[in-house]
């Protein structure tokens, strides 16, 4: 199921296609944590995860729009517009 407060945006840097996976998650305290992952698409393992925690829904979602455009005007696009190409 495709939360609306999730994204997954890719970047090509010297040859290597780069993500940036963000999301926003309610833990069992009631806390909202927003979540940063990113690293090379050809890894097996993320090479970095931040977790930033709020009190409040909106707090996170401003955290996480503010990244999102930050992201998406240093050359970042979703995956939906993405090309895959199978070659």
């Amino acid at each position: 199921m495709h939360h609306p407060h999730q994204v997954k945006l890719y970047r090509e840097v010297n040859k290597r296609v780069r993500y940036y996976k963000l999301s926003i998650l309610l833990n069992l305290f009631g806390e909202y944590i927003f979540i940063k992952e990113y690293g090379s698409i050809k890894a097996k393992r993320a090479t970095r995860i931040i977790e930033e925690y709020f009190c409040t829904l909106e707090a996170a979602i401003s955290a996480y729009n503010q990244t999102l455009a930050k992201k998406l005007s240093r050359g970042y696009i979703k995956e939906k517009e993405r090309v895959q190409c199978n070659i």
